[in-house]
């Protein structure tokens, strides 16, 4: 009795195991959308939405948020969040988070560089069903 015990837990390990690497082969994360959402001219909140898709045949739940915003190779904001966000089987979901701004930082970037052409990156990690998929996006300031 305790082999078959056994022998079920190390099926169901390999069937969890095989559903996690389908997963990170197939999950779809990008940027939908970065802006500044209110906050105060001290203290500046940017608004991050990613769009993430789950083209699998089961959920996914998304559990946490590890990232940096750098302007200029330079780390201006970070955020560490717990999601905890179900993704139905075959859809997509958009993830928002927001991001308070170091102030001084960016505001010395961009002065220097009077604005222009300015690529604001959002670098790090989103955890889903406990494996890490890396963000790294770039978007160019007008």
């Amino acid at each position: 009795m305790s082999k078959n015990l056994i022998f079920i837990g190390l099926a169901f390990l390999g069937w969890l195991g095989y559903k996690k690497y389908i997963l990170a082969q197939k999950i779809n994360i990008s940027l939908k959308n970065i802006g500044f959402n209110g906050g105060n001219f001290l203290n500046p909140i940017v608004n991050v939405q990613l769009e993430v898709e789950n083209p699998t045949n089961t959920t996914a739940d998304v559990q946490k948020i590890s990232a940096e915003i750098l302007l200029q190779n330079k780390v201006v904001g970070t955020v560490y969040q717990d999601i905890n966000k179900t993704i139905l089987a075959n859809q997509k979901t958009v993830i928002g988070f927001d991001v308070n701004l170091k102030l001084q930082d960016a505001a010395i970037i961009l002065i220097k560089n009077k604005f222009k052409n300015q690529i604001i990156e959002l670098k790090g990690n989103l955890i889903v069903d406990f494996v890490y998929f890396p963000l790294n996006f770039q978007i160019q300031l007008p």
